[in-house]
């Protein structure tokens, strides 16, 4: 059985390796894919800095 990646995880994994380019990009791709409380997730101003750091390094 394959194990989901985590809200977080996937959701750095997106902005490091997809076409995203913010970080509401990455919610409404999480959204699209399953991912349930993505807004809970993704809520903190840290996580928000991070992701649009990480995002920032591949554009």
């Amino acid at each position: 059985m394959v194990q989901r990646k985590s809200t977080l995880e996937r959701a750095f994994e997106l902005a490091r390796e997809s076409g995203c380019r913010d970080v509401e990009e990455v919610r409404r791709t999480l959204a699209s894919e399953g991912y349930s409380g993505v807004e809970q997730h993704l809520a903190g101003h840290s996580i928000r800095k991070q992701i649009r750091a990480t995002i920032a390094t591949r554009l």
